[in-house]
């Protein structure tokens, strides 16, 4: 019998600083009637998954190291299909279902994992549990920078790794409670011992142990996938064998290639979603976590005074912000923690700051500034796909007096200027977007539980209610554990430290299919043409 135990670093408290890691952050949608009235023939019968689909990618894929991804789009949409994770969860039914394991025992401090028998990599090279462990060893490194960890693992980091290959058994045990445990092994995308070996190369040639392989590709433009007989998938015939994925930015362009029947899956974030809907309803993928407006709370600069943020608040309406970003296909919202997640609190919306101008003005007079007080000069970021909402944002405290810079970019620009420590920085609405279902992912953006520097706590946000709470949640079950993640949002909605603005929805048009879908990504599992 061979066995083997590795030890980890307990190191997520002091994160390695990656601008990479950027705007992350899956979300949830329903088998829903879908759009194109069955009109595309895919020569199966109603029920059945397709033979082959072409979708789009809203953007390119960062890089195939599925640890080092600043998690857009169409990187995780790509993960999803060419690599895989040791458990899934069910969209629709919130329920944890096997994957590469085959079953589980879960405790707040650890999770022991029975590995299905002969699994491979898609290049027909066997994978032990040995190989597996060494994938989640290098994820649980902070030294890896990987977005990922702390959500995973917690803010007290790994205590333990081990494999045994004989028992085909990994567990991982962590230094804190952390409930959510078993949840973050839906991301923990396992890479094949040849990735790990060359780490530089894993960014551009992918080493996966998902359902499908990549038969061709032009970065930036199209990628083509074949199924391959995977020992992981339980029923191979749930899955399109041949996926065509086009890397398509714009939204009209996506919208007129569905028009065309050039896709037969299309995601639309914007205004082009209205034309579509007029002849078919879309499947509505929504995001787990409410964009929100944050704050640079640095010393010396001016949005560390809760009452010039406080000021802020009153002066922006979600309505208009949302309306203005997503032309109305999103919708507006009062907390950050959205009602699709666990301990979604819906009283705690009656605690932020609502919009209201004259307010917004006495409370800029209170913080010293505007007339007869001093000129501020504030500098917000925006990105492309926020639409005209920066525009909208800077108009409104125009209004108040204060002058507004507005850097307008990429995403990946905008993230490396609020995570990068080199541009001064004052507002950004972020995409809180998560790929959990459940509040701990907010601790890696507000909480100086992880450390104050870097990626982490980006605003510097100091809400010492926050932290406590925050580190307690992890380590409680039931209702315990929703009234303190509750707690811990109020906690931030009161000191003002972000002001929930718009809750992201992509209206998924397709032609003669159903699936179940979440923000980000389609489950290419459930895929099935219209009856």
């Amino acid at each position: 019998m061979s066995s083997r135990t590795k030890v980890a670093t307990r190191g997520s408290r002091s994160l390695v600083t990656r601008g990479r890691a950027a705007v992350a952050t899956l979300l949830v949608g329903s088998m829903a009637a879908c759009a194109g009235g069955g009109d595309r023939d895919f020569g199966v019968a109603a029920g059945e998954a397709p033979t082959e689909i072409t979708m789009d990618l809203r953007n390119d894929v960062d890089t195939f190291d599925p640890m080092l991804t600043a998690a857009d789009q169409g990187a995780v949409q790509m993960y999803e299909a060419i690599y895989d994770t040791l458990v899934r969860r069910d969209i629709e039914s919130g329920e944890y279902i096997p994957a590469m394991a085959e079953s589980w025992e879960v405790t707040p401090t650890r999770v022991d994992f029975q590995l299905k028998e002969t699994l491979t990599c898609a290049d027909g090279t066997e994978l032990t549990a040995d190989d597996v462990a060494a994938s989640i060893e290098r994820l649980a490194d902070p030294e890896t920078g990987s977005i990922y960890t702390g959500r995973l693992f917690g803010s007290g980091g790994v205590a333990s790794i081990e494999s045994d290959e004989q028992a085909r058994t990994v567990s991982v045990e962590v230094e804190d409670p952390h409930t959510d445990l078993l949840d973050g092994f839906r991301n923990a995308f396992i890479v094949c011992p040849e990735g790990l070996a060359d780490v530089e190369a894993l960014a551009t040639e992918p080493q996966g142990t998902g359902p499908y392989r990549i038969a061709s590709m032009s970065r930036g433009d199209t990628y083509v996938l074949e199924r391959w007989d995977s020992p992981a998938v339980e029923d191979l015939a749930e899955l399109p064998e041949k996926i065509t994925m086009k890397v398509v930015t714009a939204d009209s362009t996506r919208a007129n290639l569905y028009e065309t029947g050039a896709s037969d899956i299309a995601a639309i974030l914007g205004r082009d979603a209205n034309r579509l809907a007029s002849d078919a309803e879309p499947i509505k993928g929504k995001a787990y976590q409410a964009d929100s407006l944050m704050f640079n709370q640095r010393d010396g600069y001016p949005l560390a005074d809760e009452n010039l943020r406080r000021a802020i608040a009153l002066a922006v309406d979600a309505q208009e912000y949302t309306q203005a970003a997503s032309f109305g296909v999103g919708e507006p919202a009062d907390t950050v923690i959205t009602s699709n997640m666990d301990c979604y609190t819906p009283e705690n919306a009656e605690i932020g700051l609502k919009h209201d101008p004259a307010a917004a003005a006495a409370a800029l007079e209170e913080a010293g500034y505007g007339p007869g007080g001093e000129q501020l000069t504030l500098r917000l970021v925006g990105y492309d796909v926020q639409n005209s909402g920066p525009d909208y944002i800077a108009d409104a405290l125009r209004k108040l007096g204060i002058e507004v810079e507005v850097t307008n970019g990429t995403q990946a620009q905008a993230a490396g200027i609020v995570y990068g420590d080199q541009e001064p920085w004052d507002l950004v609405v972020f995409p809180f977007l998560s790929a959990a279902p459940h509040p701990y992912p907010l601790v890696t953006k507000m909480s100086s539980n992880l450390g104050e520097g870097g990626a982490y706590n980006f605003g510097r946000v100091r809400n010492p209610d926050f932290d406590r709470l925050a580190d307690q949640a992890p380590g409680a079950t039931g209702d315990e554990r929703c009234r303190l993640w509750g707690e811990a949002e109020a906690a931030l909605l009161e000191r003002t430290d972000l002001k929930p603005l718009l809750w992201p929805v992509a209206d998924y048009f397709a032609n003669g299919l159903t699936f179940q879908t979440e923000y980000r990504t389609i489950d290419l599992r459930t895929i099935r043409t219209e009856g």
